[in-house]
């Protein structure tokens, strides 16, 4: 299979900054996949992304990892670097074209997977398709099969304040991008996440993500990947600890306050609102828990949804270790 390469380095300002990164992509038949390695040695951790994240929101983590661990991080078809899929965006899919990618890198040793949000359930999958090749999950804050639980469960009320329902949003980006108004998607989201949490990014860090958001592709494939992780029919081989590997388990999940907080800012809850909301959320995080016997509970006490950008002391701390 064919690679190319992106060198970040070459960028203006990388040096100044202390960036070096070099992107390389490479097919897997139905998408050619964007991805950098941090670190030397052969891959023992695999970095799963967030709905619509894409690399330069992670540089500075799998750096500070890579001091001990080989680190591969990797954009999902659709989103960054990565080209489209001809595949549906089902966490199935998802995962199989990531374990090709991985085998086209001589991986074939168990890896942990770090996860954050929706990656959290495309990394499950990985680990029940691939039992073999995973040796830890450590989950930031993942998205559960059990998520349409605040649409059945919450008022009509309470489930708009929520937040949970990432459509509109994503059709608002996609419908501004189609009319080539990028530049207005990329003012917006300037101060929205990943960015209104971190202030660290380096400036090709920040241009990098602004130029996948201000693209169409990039929500087209977030939805149809959001639309897909709350089917019903899909996600009934993705609930309960039935044909799950007894591996261990670290979910890591945001501060209960800070979170409540958020919801009442953005979202327009009320205290109490806030309050169900925020403890329907944990519950349904915490389904993971009960996957496996080897698993660990701990909670993020600077942290809302963005765990890794506003405690990677914590999860450098659990992970920094083989």
């Amino acid at each position: 299979m064919e690679s190319d390469n992106v060198d970040v380095s070459s960028e203006k300002g990388t040096e100044r900054q202390g960036i070096s990164m070099k992107i390389h992509r490479l097919s897997v038949d139905t998408a050619t996949l964007a991805y950098a390695i941090f670190g030397s040695g052969k891959i023992d951790m695999v970095i799963e992304m967030g709905l619509g994240a894409v690399m330069g929101e992670w540089w500075n983590l799998a750096r500070r990892l890579s001091a001990h661990h080989t680190i591969l991080l990797y954009e999902r078809a659709g989103y960054g670097s990565s080209s489209m899929s001809t595949l549906e965006r089902t966490p199935e899919n998802i995962a199989r074209e990531l374990y090709i990618l991985m085998q086209q890198l001589g991986c074939d040793d168990q890896v942990t997977f770090l996860a954050h949000s929706q990656g959290g359930l495309y990394a499950q999958q990985f680990a029940r398709l691939y039992p073999s090749f995973v040796r830890k999950l450590v989950l930031l804050d993942p998205l559960s099969p059990e998520d349409n639980r605040f649409r059945s469960e919450l008022t009509a009320s309470e489930f708009k304040k929520s937040g949970a329902d990432k459509t509109a949003g994503l059709r608002i980006n996609l419908w501004l991008s189609r009319l080539h108004m990028g530049w207005l998607v990329r003012k917006m989201m300037s101060a929205a996440p990943p960015f209104y949490y971190c202030n660290g990014f380096s400036e090709e860090q920040k241009e990098y993500i602004l130029a996948a958001i201000s693209k169409p592709q990039i929500y087209e494939t977030a939805l149809e990947e959001y639309q897909k992780a709350h089917d019903p029919e899909i996600l009934k081989g993705l609930k309960g600890a039935e044909g799950f590997p007894q591996i261990p388990v670290v979910l890591i999940t945001h501060d209960s306050k800070i979170e409540e907080k958020e919801i009442m800012d953005f979202g327009g809850a009320s205290k109490e609102e806030a309050e169900i909301i925020e403890k329907m959320w944990q519950e349904i995080m915490c389904e993971y828990l009960t996957f496996s016997s080897q698993s660990t509970h701990l909670r993020a006490t600077n942290s809302s949804h963005y765990i890794h950008l506003t405690d990677g002391e914590l999860v450098y701390e659990l992970l920094m270790k083989k």
